[in-house]
């Protein structure tokens, strides 16, 4: 705590200042006996010669406070982010093989019976009994299908290899490990889509199925499509795009379109056995997956 003398010494040091500001320049002292550190009889100080008391901050001002009210603009939450550019796609009127046998009765005459199923598990029952072909000898097990029975999307291949001859479901060899991956990738779950071949039983070595093989097993495949009703299919490889489509040609000529009939789109890419021989078809089949999946939202 300052003392009395210190008190004293500011206020004359700032009384000192206020006579300097006015212009007084020279102070008269009278002299104080009895006091050693008084100045002398009639002296003067010069008001120049006191210390100035640095003048204090106004600590009762209010600093300016920001203004709060002021919000940040709100970003435009209504607008709708601008789309990327989607590639435009062929589009292709087609009869597909189910429609073109349903009319002429020659794959879905009554002896086959499988109009009459109402149940996947009802064709199946069919087709594991099944010995209209040659093929019916050297199997090890029927591979009928398997996946999501309401599937929007569903993938047709050729034909089950020796894996899937062994575990009777399609596509889980290096094949279906493959397309496994490339579902996984696109965001598709295997579990919702269905997964099929034109022909259920295993041609010897993995040949190409024969016409009268792939005749013989279309009705199975055309009643499942019928139950499923999928929205979307994607044929794999060469053998069951001609199938389906009715249309000859190269797998290059074929893919990146889209071939339409009614409410059904299929789109053709290369088989996964194709990109596992030459990865040049990886890029292709990505590209068609793509579009698969565009559709297969949109369905």
């Amino acid at each position: 705590m300052a003392s009395g003398r210190d008190e004293a010494n500011k206020l004359a040091a700032e009384y000192f200042r206020q006579l300097g500001e006015a212009g007084e320049t020279e102070i008269y002292l009278p002299s104080v006996p009895g006091r050693a550190d008084a100045p002398k009889a009639h002296s003067t100080v010069k008001t120049s010669d006191v210390a100035a008391t640095p003048e204090a901050p106004d600590v009762t001002a209010t600093p300016e406070a920001p203004d709060v009210t002021a919000a940040p603009e709100a970003p435009d939450v209504t607008a709708t982010p601008e789309a990327p550019d989607v590639p435009t796609v062929e589009i292709v009127k087609v009869k597909l093989a189910f429609s073109r046998e349903a009319t002429t009765g020659d794959m879905f005459a009554g002896s086959t019976g499988l109009e009459t199923c109402t149940t996947l598990e009802q064709v199946e029952a069919r087709s594991v009994g099944c010995q209209n072909c040659e093929l019916a000898g050297g199997r090890t097990n029927v591979v009928f299908g398997a996946g999501n029975p309401n599937a929007r999307l569903m993938f047709i291949g050729e034909a089950p290899g020796r894996d899937e001859d062994i575990q009777g479901i399609p596509f889980v060899g290096r094949s279906g490990q493959l397309l496994n991956k490339i579902l996984e990738a696109a965001g598709i779950e295997r579990d919702d889509v269905y997964i099929a071949n034109i022909i259920k039983c295993r041609p010897p070595n993995n040949r190409t199925p024969l016409t009268n093989e792939i005749e013989a097993c279309l009705p199975y495949l055309g009643r499942q499509v019928a139950l499923i009703a999928p929205r979307v299919i994607c044929t794999l490889g060469l053998p069951a795009t001609q199938t389906l489509l009715g249309i000859r040609g190269s797998m290059g000529s074929l893919r990146g379109k889209m071939y339409v009939e009614g409410n059904v789109k299929v789109i053709p890419t290369y088989h996964p056995a194709a990109a596992l021989r030459d990865p040049k078809y990886k890029r292709p089949i990505w590209d068609d997956i793509q579009l698969i999946k565009r559709e297969y939202v949109k369905a």
